[in-house]
């Protein structure tokens, strides 16, 4: 009797691991095909799509656009200019008006399509930015510049919204940035703290990953970040992974209160072991979907801190900065970007990327929060 509950156990166990692994999930649906590797991609309620286009694999051309018509055409958003950036050739004041260095773009609660651009702080202070679109008008409605914040050595990397807040992980010192969207007072905080510092390189496809310029591991520190449904809590975690929370009214009342700011350590809670990874995304029920860069699978984070497998596809190959639209399908892009000319590739190659480039859809059956996006 103990020997046929063991071998219905290791059946079992056999069983779920072969769904675990599996090379292709059906689930998965092509929603855009590239020639060149996207790092995020964003959605109107009617429609509208928009992309970050991450040019690492030695191609040139817009960063940020629009994917329009049946014939998916990429069209620069909001217009050539303001993908224009040559920094041989442009000012100061160019920086300021244009994509420096495009590093993430969302469709906000408020409807408005928000880019931020990490700029280049060591010739233009002004390029260090938080842009918001007005998507009715495709114009401009407001920049936040933040040089005066990351200081000379920070690089802005993402960006999530509570109400009148906005909060940006910084990825190169290791810190958040909390931004009062009304006022435009900014401030970085848990500069270098454990939470935002990196404590192992980035890794993909089960290699540490070094930088192609320097031969040295790759350290990405605060990188991603949500908002739970409830506004209560902010989720963050470097590139390597090892997720932590804090609860936003510490991070707000930072903003002005010095005491508090000095405090926000003692604030700080691990959440969960999450893995290296590209992306994340949450929903109204407050689950996180994240990636995972070397087993090419997308988790699922509970409120409780449990984990679930979503789907495990060797299609999934460096999911980046995960989108939930309002017709419950995350949006998976498959950036390939631990291939590209960012980092040392075998035999010296410049990239390894294969194209074209997939974004993907799987239904997950959840909608985003609406503090999150419209």
């Amino acid at each position: 009797m103990l020997w046929s509950t063991i071998l219905l156990g290791l059946s079992f166990s056999l069983s779920v691991q072969g769904d675990v692994t599996k090379d292709r999930d059906e689930r998965l649906k092509t929603a855009v095909v590239l020639d060149t590797p996207t790092t995020g991609a964003s959605t109107t309620p009617d429609g509208r799509a928009f992309l970050k286009l991450a040019r690492v694999d030695g191609t040139t051309g817009s960063q940020i656009v629009e994917v329009v018509g049946d014939d998916q055409t990429l069209v620069s958003y909001p217009n050539d200019d303001w993908n224009s950036w040559n920094a041989s050739t442009d000012s100061a004041a160019d920086s300021e008006k244009k994509y420096v260095s495009a590093n993430a773009q969302r469709v906000g609660p408020d409807g408005n399509l928000w880019v931020v651009d990490s700029g280049d702080l060591h010739g233009f202070s002004n390029s260090s930015k938080l842009i918001s679109f007005n998507l009715t008008t495709n114009e401009v409605q407001r920049i936040y510049y933040l040089g005066d914040v990351t200081t000379r050595n920070g690089s802005i990397n993402d960006v999530r919204f509570n109400g009148k807040y906005a909060y940006l992980t910084e990825y190169t010192i290791g810190s958040i940035i909390v931004l009062d969207l009304e006022t435009g007072d900014a401030r970085m905080v848990l500069r270098e703290h454990k939470s935002t510092v990196a404590s192992m390189p980035l890794s993909a496809e089960g290699h540490l990953l070094r930088a192609q310029s320097t031969g040295e591991f790759e350290f990405i520190h605060a990188d991603q970040e949500e908002v739970s449904p409830d506004g209560k809590y902010f989720y963050y975690q470097p590139g390597n992974g090892y997720m932590s929370r804090i609860e936003t009214k510490y991070l707000n009342d930072a903003l002005k209160n010095d005491t508090t700011a000095d405090l926000l350590p003692n604030y700080v809670e691990p959440f969960s072991l999450t893995p290296s990874t590209g992306g994340s995304a949450i929903d109204a029920e407050g689950n996180i979907y994240y990636s995972d860069g070397d087993r090419q699978e997308i988790r699922i984070l509970a409120p409780n801190g449990t984990t679930t497998l979503l789907v495990r596809d060797e299609r999934l190959l460096w999911v980046d900065a995960i989108w939930l639209d309002t017709n419950q399908r995350l949006w998976l892009c498959a950036s390939q970007l631990n291939r590209s000319n960012r980092f040392l590739q075998p035999n010296n190659q410049s990239n390894t990327i294969e194209k074209p480039i997939y974004v993907y859809n799987i239904d997950v059956g959840h909608s985003p929060p609406r503090l999150d996006h419209a």
